[in-house]
């Protein structure tokens, strides 16, 4: 055992190997045998690894000093035990400018209509290539700007400077200042637009992050050196950005402090600490304590990560999850920790790969979770290298879903929030929606009309159109008589103080008055929709249709006797095997068609082991506006069967608080205004009410619950997705651990009026008009990826959808 004392050395010889510049006094002779961290290592010591190559150092220094060789045993650089999964980069910037230590700290700007042009900006703190550089997508040098001494960078959006609304960068410069940028959008360079000095306190400014208040809306600047913390409150109603100091003091602990992150939903700050640290975690609003809770401590005392701790970043989820990502520069390794409590979750590392080397000693790391398009449809992970093989140092950037991918379980991937509404405040109101509620019947011999409409907006008032006669102010039921034979239009459009709906809802029917005389051909029947060739649940649902117009049908299932039917026709109950359906139409003269339209399908019973079936559905809807949102218990629910819900929102929200008890939320697509869409879960239990309540902000609503048998949980988690006006909607894929795991998809769009269409291999369950959205579902016989799925709309609206996998119950 060594004695204090030479803990103490040893310690200290640590410091001096690991931090030359702090200790150039006693390091000046040492410096041929003692290279700086920053060095690119010569090929022998990247083989030996970063154990030997800092035991070589130490061996120099103590040499050097005339030390006791012996004392090197054991000083090795402590290792986490954690696990760690290797994860190779798939893009690589060009060089930095600087020479040596140069590259620094890296940041993520998304563009506001175009993800695909969004940009990298790194930092270079060198003497020679001092400043900052933006790379596009592909790695490739857009911009260098050689403006100083730039060391860490953050960008937020919608910052009020002057009359405008810009994404501001923010940079410390190491020749004292806080320097800000706003992002030219159209070519995507920059413009200076403030700088000014933080107090006598920050000898260096080194660390550096924006922070947005959710409660004031105000900006902050943090900026961090040696121990100390200033925070400011910036101003751009001039043109030009100042701030203001409202908060400093100093960290606990180890001097030494740079990389910092504030999480702009969670109201906190989080500053790492070098040396025998950790990373602390304070209150972000100005008014907030200095005093901080160290959530996370280096391997010396007990903890899981190495020395020292650079950069860290936030990804973020939905409903407060998510992760705080830390980058371990004494084991080359990042570390992953729970957003919520910091919890940690093991760390990954960068070995080479897709031809680019491995990523060694680095500095400042970015996240987003926002799918950008072409390398990173999902989020990616950029960090600054330290060796890069092709020269000067760069950075390196990873897909998101390769590093959530390589966990188990897997790490979360979710699209839905978009660090570009920071600060963006509400949204334009939108004007009503209008939806036709009842209309005649198409064909028909009648020569009046009456129809019935209503609108997503209680204070609505109404103008109807027919046959594309100017608008006049109605209200329903609208009624029309002695229509002329032919075909006829009818339009009907909502306003309120919001505007007038742009899409009118219209009906075009078809007034026939001729008599049906000699007529002796029979129809033709179609049936339009129906199951799956084979499938899981025991209920079946079919569409038909007839060729001529006030057709009547009659339907068999499995040879039963005819008997009466509309369209759609529903079965439930049904016994695993083979079953047809058959439908026969008859038209307004009586003739019969001699062909029956049929339809066979198989319900399996998955062959060895548990069964997932969907065995009932319930739904219901708010057409007009209100804070609870009331959902019937499915038929026939038993103990152990596994209640699924999908709810629609017409721009609303549910709290954390606002699902009935026992319900768990698996997802929540919040992104874009309308549609917001929630997913829940529950097993039932011995006595389930015969309804269920969800407490909504005051909104239109709509919801549906999928009722299983044969599941024991989600086998993963949840995957989400949001998109523009547009005629289909993709949610990524999930992975099932287990075979005949059932997927299940929610998707809804911004309309009352738009049909949807499931994606390949999933059936629907439930479809509601009043709130357009849909519960799909379908059984992924093997254990693997699923595959992202892709939902059709009947016309172009804006949508949000999840996707997510139950587990089969071990037989």
């Amino acid at each position: 055992m060594f004695s204090a004392r030479c803990i103490r050395i040893r310690l200290h010889l640590m410091r001096l190997s690991r931090h030359p510049r702090r200790h150039s006094g006693l390091l000046t002779a040492l410096h041929s045998s003692t290279p700086h961290r920053r060095r690119r290592r010569n090929a022998a010591s990247r083989k030996l690894g970063p154990d030997m190559t800092l035991k070589s150092r130490f061996a120099a220094v103590l040499t050097a000093a005339g030390l006791l060789a012996g004392l090197l045993v054991g000083l090795a650089a402590p290792v986490a035990n954690a696990a760690v999964v290797p994860v190779s980069a798939t893009v690589e910037t060009a060089p930095i400018h600087g020479s040596g230590d140069a590259a620094d700290d890296p940041a993520i700007w998304i563009h506001p209509t175009d993800p695909s042009r969004s940009t990298i900006i790194g930092t270079d703190k060198s003497t020679d290539g001092r400043g900052l550089v933006v790379y596009d997508l592909s790695g490739r040098e857009l911009f260098y700007y050689p403006d100083g001494r730039m060391n860490n960078v953050d960008v937020r959006y919608n910052f009020p400077l002057g009359s405008s609304r810009v994404g501001l960068v923010g940079v410390t410069n190491r020749v004292r200042s806080l320097d800000f940028y706003k992002v030219n959008e159209s070519d995507r360079s920059l413009t200076k637009v403030g700088s000014f000095a933080p107090t006598a306190n920050i000898a260096t400014p080194r660390g550096f992050s924006f922070y947005h208040s959710p409660d004031t809306g105000k900006y902050f600047a943090y900026v961090t050196d040696i121990g100390k913390v200033e925070q400011w409150e910036l101003d751009g109603s001039t043109g030009s950005v100042t701030g203001r100091l409202v908060r400093s003091w100093t960290v606990s602990g180890p001097a030494h402090t740079e990389g910092l992150v504030a999480d702009d939903e969670m109201k906190r700050l989080y500053i790492a600490q070098e040396d025998i640290g950790g990373i602390w975690r304070y209150g972000a609003e100005p008014g907030d304590s200095t005093v901080g809770t160290k959530v996370v401590s280096t391997t010396e005392v007990g903890g899981d990560i190495v020395q020292d701790i650079k950069g860290i970043s936030i990804y973020y989820g939905s409903g407060g999850a998510g992760y705080l990502l830390a980058a371990s520069q004494g084991s080359n390794r990042f570390h992953v920790y729970t957003r919520d409590d910091n919890r940690p979750l093991g760390a990954f590392n960068i070995p080479a790969g897709n031809g680019i080397d491995a990523v060694t000693g680095m500095d400042g790391i970015d996240v987003t979770n926002f799918g950008v398009g072409g390398p990173f449809p999902q989020g990616f992970f950029v960090t600054q290298d330290t060796a890069n093989d092709t020269g000067r140092q760069n950075f390196k950037a990873v897909p998101w879903q390769s590093i959530a991918g390589a966990y188990a379980p897997a790490l979360l991937v979710d699209a839905a929030y978009d660090p570009r509404k920071i600060g963006a405040g509400p949204g334009t109101p939108a004007p009503p929606e209008t939806t036709i509620t009842s209309q005649p019947a198409n064909p028909t011999t009648s020569t009046s009309a009456q129809f019935t409409f209503t609108s997503t907006s209680a204070s609505a008032t109404f103008a109807c159109s027919l046959d594309s006669a100017a608008f006049v102010s109605c209200t329903s039921p609208a009624s029309y008589t002695g229509l002329s034979a032919g075909a006829h239009t009818f339009q009907v459009r909502a306003s309120d103080q919001n505007g007038v709906d742009p899409t009118p809802a219209s009906f075009t029917w078809t007034v026939d008055t001729t008599p049906p005389g000699g007529d002796t051909t029979p129809p033709d029947t179609t049936i339009t929709s129906g199951p799956a060739p084979t499938t899981t649940s025991t209920t079946a649902s079919f569409a038909f249709t007839s060729n001529e117009a006030n057709s009547t049908f009659q339907c068999s299932l499995d040879g039963a006797a005819r008997a009466a039917c509309t369209s759609p026709q529903t079965y439930t109950g049904l016994a695993a095997g083979s079953h047809t359906f058959s439908v026969w139409a008859t038209d307004a003269a009586g003739n019969t068609d001699a062909t029956a339209a049929t339809r066979t399908w198989s319900i399996s019973t998955g062959g060895t082991g548990s069964t997932i079936v969907r065995e009932s559905v319930s739904q219901a809807t708010n057409t007009t506006a209100g804070t609870t949102l009331t959902i019937p218990k499915p038929a026939n629910v038993v103990q152990g069967d596994l209640l699924v819900s999908c709810v629609a929102l017409n721009g609303g929200t549910i709290g954390t608080t606002g699902a009935p008890a026992g319900w768990t939320r698996l997802a929540a697509v919040t992104t874009i205004a309308n549609p917001k869409v929630y997913g829940f879960y529950k097993v039932a239990t011995a006595s389930e009410p015969a309804s269920y309540a969800w407490t909504t902000t005051s909104t239109t609503s709509g919801g549906g619950i999928g009722r299983y048998s044969g599941a024991s949980g989600l086998d993963a988690a949840a995957t989400s997705a949001t998109g523009a006006a547009a005629s289909a909607g993709t949610v990524p894929a999930v992975t099932t651990t287990t075979a005949n795991a059932m997927l299940i998809g929610c998707m809804s769009v911004n309309s009352s009026s738009a049909t949807l269409t499931s994606p390949a291999g999933m059936a629907q369950a439930v479809e509601t008009g009043a709130r357009r959205f849909e519960l799909a579902d379908g059984i992924q016989a093997a254990a693997g990826p699923s595959g992202a799925k892709r939902w059709t709309f009947s016309s172009a609206r804006e949508w949000a959808g999840w996707l997510v996998a139950l587990r089969p119950k071990t037989p």
